[in-house]
């Protein structure tokens, strides 16, 4: 199979998307007929898409920690699928696919590697499938495609490469951060690119950092329009965190990406000691260490930690691993290394999901039904973290994220400010107020017009009265 993907011949993507989907047909097919369990930020990413696509705007009258071209995307996604795990799950696939073939055809048209072929393109949707979670369509996955186009007008610089190039890099990247703003810490990757592939002046340095703020200016124009300005700034920056939520164990962590760290860390050992390189692919190589640098902060700088945010690190996976494959001079070792390998990440996706060969406990992140709310299409308002009464339920009211909710209840401290929060509740009548964190009474406290209109028996679920 190894020999089949050095060939040079761009019908082979065919197969590789061929084998791709077989690798996933199992969960997708699951996902069309059972379901696959929903995961916390995913259900999220569907609510907020749900949200907008109904004609609130995001940050005014939906208040979520999520970049703007993210939630953009989602409401698209909802108006195509509504909240479909099938239809986010081949979406995923797509996008994955979609950048195989944009990283696997930068290699080869700048001969980045010793040989050509499809390997990276076969490496990089296998090693995109370790984990059931990668399905989904992420914040992380979309920003990596404008993140690959930076890659592509990076290594082609030269001395006499215009200005519009260097321009158009930091546009790319700032597209990608305003799909996930922790992609922002790649501006000092591109910084350190344009110092290895040319002399590059302070002046060519500002384009860049021009390009990249142009985007990012024009959206939050959008929003100064729309009198959302200092909302869009507050929510985009809650989209990251020093203090991430794990939701996995430490050792579930490792379970899940030592196969595809080990392999990567043999790989760059191989590229160091193997056979001499053009100057050319030594610079690729430092950029692709720089890379998993720059994506080592990244991940760091999410709010939460799952598997598929480390999508980042599928380009140098590929790029290592693909060199890695080649320089192997005995066919067999290498055409058996490259069976394992896919074999391995086949078996690997599997037990993530059906925990066969080894426990993985994916209890904090998957989303189960409330056993003591069981209503369907009723309009509620969760008043926390658990969203899992959204699952048949349709939100209202703009305070989605708790995290942005305590912080604007906090400033409750005036009378037209009150005024906005109860206008707001009013609009859309929540017929059920979900309180699992018991913060609601000292809120009925200071708006004893909204307390007059619920009722309640438990004091956790609060009726609207007829």
């Amino acid at each position: 199979m190894l020999q089949f993907f050095r060939t040079y011949d761009p019908f082979r993507l065919l197969t590789v998307l061929f084998l791709l989907l077989l690798l996933r047909l199992p969960l997708l097919l699951n996902i069309f007929f059972s379901d696959i369990p929903l995961l916390s930020p995913v259900l999220d990413f569907m609510l907020i898409g749900e949200r907008v696509a109904d004609g609130n705007a995001i940050y005014k009258e939906v208040f979520a920690g999520i970049a703007p071209f993210s939630a953009w995307f989602y409401a698209s996604l909802d108006t195509l699928f509504g909240r479909s795990a099938f239809g986010y799950a081949m979406v995923g696939s797509g996008v994955l696919f979609l950048q195989a073939i944009i990283f696997n055809t930068l290699l080869l048209r700048r001969d980045f590697l010793l040989d050509r072929g499809y390997i990276p393109a076969m490496l990089y949707v296998f090693f995109g499938s370790i984990s059931f979670d990668y399905f989904n369509v992420s914040p992380v996955l979309l920003s990596l495609t404008f993140l690959l186009l930076v890659i592509r007008e990076i290594v082609t610089l030269t001395e006499n490469t215009h200005d519009q190039t260097l321009f158009t890099i930091g546009f790319y990247l700032g597209i990608a951060t305003l799909f996930h703003l922790p992609s922002s810490i790649f501006l000092f990757w591109v910084s350190i690119g344009l110092g290895v592939f040319r002399s590059t002046s302070f002046r060519q340095h500002l384009l860049v950092l021009f390009g990249f703020i142009f985007p990012i200016l024009l959206v939050a124009l959008y929003f100064f329009w729309n009198e959302s300005l200092i909302d869009f700034v507050i929510q985009y920056l809650n989209s990251i965190s020093i203090a991430p939520t794990f939701y996995l164990s430490i050792q579930d962590f490792i379970l899940v990406l030592a196969f595809p760290t080990l392999f990567l860390v043999l790989a760059i050992l191989s590229m160091f000691s193997g056979r001499s390189l053009t100057n050319y692919q030594s610079y690729c190589r430092q950029m692709m260490i720089f890379w998993i640098i720059a994506s080592v902060f990244s991940v760091f700088l999410c709010k939460y930690w799952l598997p598929f945010q480390f999508a980042l690190f599928l380009p140098p996976v590929s790029f290592f691993g693909a060199y890695y494959l080649f320089s192997i001079q005995r066919k067999w070792i290498a055409e058996l290394l490259f069976l394992s390998v896919l074999g391995g990440i086949a078996l690997q996706l599997w037990a993530t999901r059906t925990e066969i060969f080894y426990p993985i406990n994916y209890s904090e992140v998957v989303i189960k039904k409330p056993s003591d709310f069981d209503l369907k299409n009723e309009k509620i308002w969760v008043f926390g973290n658990n969203h899992s009464y959204y699952i048949d339920n349709k939100p209202v009211t703009p305070y989605f994220d708790w995290n942005l909710t305590q912080n604007r209840i906090e400033k409750l401290n005036d009378y037209q400010a009150l005024l906005l929060f109860y206008n707001q509740i009013e609009k859309e009548k929540p017929q059920f107020i979900i309180d699992k964190e018991k913060q609601l009474p000292p809120l009925f406290e200071r708006i004893p017009l909204l307390s007059q209109k619920y009722t309640t028996k438990d004091s956790l679920i609060y009726e609207l009265k007829k």
